[in-house]
């Protein structure tokens, strides 16, 4: 068996040799695809604000994209450099053939609540009822899933499971009773219980390890422009050290970015996003290990039959050797 593609590679180098400034004229304009207006896209917009791709020469745009299929298609097709995206994204659009790969892990953990209606009292009590998700094949269509599973529930089966749009309309339609469970993030989840709704799963939690979300690029981008990829990691560190070392900076980023006056919103959005930022971003490996094996099976069980599965069907992740430009790689054999 033949190890082919790196499918998570890491790239981070040594911050000990600076870049000189570059005039603006000069700086590569590098567009970074949003999937969409949260907190945990802090660290981005930390190291835009800051001046930190600046400082490595890159004038960085982040634009919102409008969902995660809409993100990973524009960077496939080149309109983005960079996107920010699921850790279960990427493996669904490797596994189709794409060239997709997650370069840092910004959020490695769960940042999910399952919120349900007021007459819920337990996940057994889901059986008939519906629950909401952003887009089926997302970060929360599948931790959805897999709660469900896990207490015995058959998704699709016994629980419906719905696209109803973003954690604001996805609270909304709980509230409403439109629907009778979803997820929701965090800073989202302590909203929906000031109103009265209550959470059944704390996926932050339980010990799972995941992985969310992260940069996402191509592999023959990095290959193409290896410098200003490593000079786009340099300056996210960066801006990441600097949200969780000033407070009032990681704020004003928040509240300019997400609109966001009230204080209390402000402070929940703060105190559930930026601290959990690892300090330098590696994807988490056993995050990844952990969605591939779940998100495979359900793979090869919903395309059985297609020429292509035996070869991409997974058997390991491991990390590699370190190398002299790049410390610390994940590679999955085939």
């Amino acid at each position: 068996m033949s190890r082919i593609k790196t499918l998570f590679p890491v790239y981070f180098f040594s911050l000990l040799v600076g870049v000189p400034y570059l005039s603006a004229q000069n700086r590569p304009t590098i567009y970074v695809g949003l999937v969409s207006v949260t907190p945990t896209n802090v660290p981005i917009l930390s190291a835009v604000d800051g001046g930190y791709f600046e400082k490595y020469g890159l004038d960085v745009k982040p634009l919102v994209m409008s969902g995660s299929s809409t993100a990973l298609a524009a960077m496939l097709s080149g309109e983005m450099s960079f996107i920010t995206i699921a850790g279960s994204g990427v493996i669904n659009a490797h596994l189709a053939g794409r060239d997709a790969v997650m370069i840092a892990g910004t959020v490695n953990y769960a940042p999910y609540e399952l919120v349900v209606a007021k007459n819920i009292k337990k996940i057994e009590d889901l059986k008939g009822h519906k629950l909401g998700i952003a887009r089926f094949g997302g970060s929360a269509d599948f931790l959805a899933r897999w709660g469900l599973e896990k207490h015995g529930l058959a998704p699709g089966k016994d629980v419906v499971i719905l696209q109803t749009g973003g954690n604001p309309e996805r609270l909304a339609a709980v509230s409403q009773g439109a629907i009778q469970a979803t997820l929701l993030e965090q800073s989202f989840a302590y909203r929906a219980k000031k109103e009265g709704l209550h959470t059944l799963i704390d996926y932050s939690t339980i010990g799972l390890d995941y992985q969310h979300s992260g940069i996402g690029t191509t592999e023959s981008f990095i290959e193409k422009h290896r410098e200003l990829t490593t000079n786009f990691l340099k300056a996210l560190i960066e801006g990441i050290h600097r949200m969780k070392g000033d407070r009032a900076f990681a704020l004003k980023v928040i509240e300019r970015h997400l609109r966001i006056s009230d204080p209390e919103t402000l402070k929940i959005a703060y105190d559930y996003n930026v601290p959990t930022v690892p300090d330098v971003p590696y994807v988490n490996l056993k995050g990844i290990k952990f969605l591939l094996g779940n998100r495979s099976k359900r793979f090869f069980e919903e395309n059985r039959g297609r020429s292509f599965l035996k070869r991409r069907a997974p058997t390991l992740i491991r990390e590699s050797a370190p190398r002299a430009s790049c410390p610390r790689v994940a590679v999955i054999a085939y």
